[in-house]
């Protein structure tokens, strides 16, 4: 069957074919000098920016592709590529962090610290669509990798808490994000004994998520930001948390109809739980999959919010 015209099969309005291109050449172009600059780079902190940058460049793409309406089955099988990425800068950044205190050693000894800051809003929100996504594929070696990394940012953030509960024996509640709002009110859906409340509790999340983002120094307006070559720093604007969360939770989603919501990942990922399907099984873990998805919302706590 011939592929429908691009217009029909992108995922956002913002994106045409010639921007698309423009975009997805230069990213690439951009991978290849950088490439060459980690292989030049000499001192830690030089390595672990050259690292970060390959990594999300890489994930940018992969948004882009999406955006541009790449189907899911084929995007699926490269996250595992970006987690990668994600793995080599957090190794990375473990040089970085043992060279400063080296240099300041009033600061105390190493310890291990994942290397996204979950107080900065461009690595927290990176961090948390990556995760989102690996969710809702149900690509569980990825989950599992990204939650290891990112075990000494455990007890912090009710969201991430949420989102990764199901796939831990020590499963943490917490009622607060590190960033506040948005955050906190896509966590409040977890506590809500009515569907119809979550749901609008998740309509009012898209709806403060773009403006929320406007710290963010890469992607955001960056379909208004095309250069003379005619790429721009947009990737697709997309709240797959939000996404993550009614997937995990079993939220009715069928009311939302916003551009930044993920409908027909959200959806594909139910199609895969439906039939028992994974993109991927932890090695670590392959005898217990079962039990990592589907969570109940937290509806009799004593959380007040």
């Amino acid at each position: 069957m011939k592929n429908p015209p691009f217009d029909d099969r992108r995922r956002q309005q913002f994106l045409c074919q010639e921007l698309y291109e423009k975009t997805l050449e230069n990213s690439r172009a951009l991978l290849q000098v950088q490439l060459k600059n980690k292989e030049s780079a000499e001192f830690a902190d030089d390595i672990s920016l050259a690292h970060h940058f390959l990594y999300l460049e890489n994930f940018w793409i992969w948004m882009l592709d999406y955006t541009a309406g790449v189907p899911i089955e084929k995007l699926a099988p490269r996250l595992s590529d970006i987690v990668d990425r994600f793995s080599e800068w957090n190794e990375a950044d473990q040089y970085r962090q043992e060279e400063i205190l080296s240099q300041y050693p009033e600061y105390g000894p190493y310890r291990y610290r994942a290397a996204p800051n979950f107080g900065d809003l461009s690595d927290y929100e990176d961090t948390l669509q990556l995760l989102s996504i690996a969710i809702l594929l149900r690509d569980q070696r990825s989950v599992m990798r990204i939650i290891r990394i990112l075990r000494s940012h455990r007890g912090q953030d009710g969201l991430f808490e949420q989102l990764t509960g199901a796939y831990v024996d020590d499963e943490m509640t917490l009622d607060t994000c590190v960033l506040g709002q948005p955050y906190d009110t896509l966590l409040q859906t977890v506590y809500e004994s009515d569907e119809d409340a979550a749901q609008m509790l998740i309509k009012k999340y898209l709806k403060q998520w773009y403006p929320a983002m406007k710290d963010h120094p890469r992607w955001y307006n960056g379909h208004l930001r095309i250069s003379d070559e005619g790429y721009a720093p947009y990737y697709g604007y997309w709240a797959f948390e939000a996404g993550a969360m009614a997937f995990v939770f079993d939220l009715d989603d069928s009311g939302i109809d916003h551009f930044a919501y993920p409908t027909d990942l959200v959806a594909y990922g139910r199609t895969l739980r439906e039939e028992n399907r994974y993109t991927s099984i932890d090695r670590n873990d392959a005898g217990d999959v079962g039990h990592v998805e589907g969570k109940q919302s937290c509806r009799d706590t004593d959380f007040r919010g």
